[in-house]
């Protein structure tokens, strides 16, 4: 019986003989060495276990927590050119105009924007986005430093870069 499989390279259909499976060999339509895989029995596959709902229930809140504690420290993150201030020694809010949001704030927004936007909170999204318009000359320089920066230390879903990347695009074409 022949293996059926095809090439890494061209994505062509390749037939191979059984005997030859596990070892390499050339693509007939391409010319690249591309690997034979083995037959898949019966016997490779894995019987899994049932879900324990304790455990998964244990897990989402030791993410939530995770979550949490990173959000904490990245409002406690002093960003370049920002003065370093103590929440004890943090002046009251004034009474008059709402201010500028800082660039904790922003960035706050923004990684918010990316959990929700992960999430599949679209409307979320959409307030975060309507809030961010209204300071776009102030967002526009965190969201660029962002781009560059490996955004693992925000907390974010365990999403590919690409991905994040994406949503950091199409929020730039929103603003």
């Amino acid at each position: 019986m022949a293996i059926e499989f095809h090439c890494e390279h061209c994505n062509s259909l390749i037939k191979a003989p059984e005997e030859s499976a596990g070892r390499t060999g050339r693509c007939p339509h391409c010319g690249a060495e591309t690997y034979i895989p083995r037959p898949v029995d019966d016997t490779d596959e894995l019987s899994l276990a049932p879900l324990d709902e304790e455990d998964e229930r244990r897990r989402r809140q030791a993410a939530a927590e995770d979550a949490a504690y990173q959000r904490k420290l990245l409002e406690d993150r002093v960003l370049p050119g920002e003065k370093p201030v103590r929440r004890r020694d943090a002046p009251a809010a004034p009474e008059q105009a709402p201010e500028k949001p800082s660039s904790k704030q922003i960035t706050r927004q923004l990684v918010q924007y990316l959990e929700a936007m992960s999430s599949g909170q679209l409307p979320r999204a959409g307030e975060l986005v309507r809030e961010m318009a209204k300071n776009k000359s102030q967002v526009l320089p965190i969201l660029d430093a962002m781009e560059t920066e490996d955004l693992t230390g925000y907390g974010l879903p365990a999403l590919p870069r690409p991905v994040l990347m994406g949503f950091l695009k199409q929020l730039r074409t929103q603003l």
